[in-house]
């Protein structure tokens, strides 16, 4: 007979994964995917060539509601609720000059990363040589190619379903 995961250890499971350093990352990835789009596998560890990752500092509980205020591009809607839930939504939204003029192709979410010490305090956008351990990838995604514009101020959110 099989186990089944009851809500209350999804719930935890979200719990630890949000008490954890999140890190929205950022990469060039190849341009052979401009032409011929690939997922991404399911064993990557990094990002293929890294620019740089910001530590997110929006992360809350959601539940799914057909009226709510945070739309998915499969159409799935969810509102941020107190919680904890089973549903983690995370928000990101880079600064300006983050990666300005780079190509991006592909974004990654990393979770217990560690960052070298000495930074100056407050620091939240990230190069690789910064990052002493990146953590384990949650979900990697590739993105049709953009350049990053100086006038822009990038945000990504996610819902993490446990």
């Amino acid at each position: 007979m099989a186990a089944t995961l009851q809500e209350s250890g999804r719930i935890g499971l979200a719990i630890a994964v949000a008490s954890q350093p999140l890190h929205l990352a950022w990469g060039r990835g190849s341009p052979a995917w401009d032409s011929t789009p690939e997922s991404p596998p399911g064993n990557a560890n990094a990002l293929t060539d890294e620019i740089g990752r910001r530590l997110i500092s929006d992360i809350g509980y959601a539940e799914p509601s057909p009226t709510g205020e945070i739309e998915l591009p499969s159409g799935e809607r969810y509102a941020r609720v107190p919680g904890p839930t089973p549903y983690v939504h995370v928000r990101v939204t880079f600064d300006f000059a983050d990666a300005e003029g780079e190509t991006i192709r592909e974004l990654g979410l990393t979770m217990g990363a560690q960052t070298a010490a000495g930074l100056p305090a407050g620091q939240r956008y990230f190069s690789p040589s910064q990052v002493t351990a990146p953590g384990r990838m949650y979900m990697i995604e590739r993105v049709g190619f953009f350049v990053r514009s100086g006038a822009v101020r990038q945000f990504f959110e996610y819902i993490l379903p446990f």
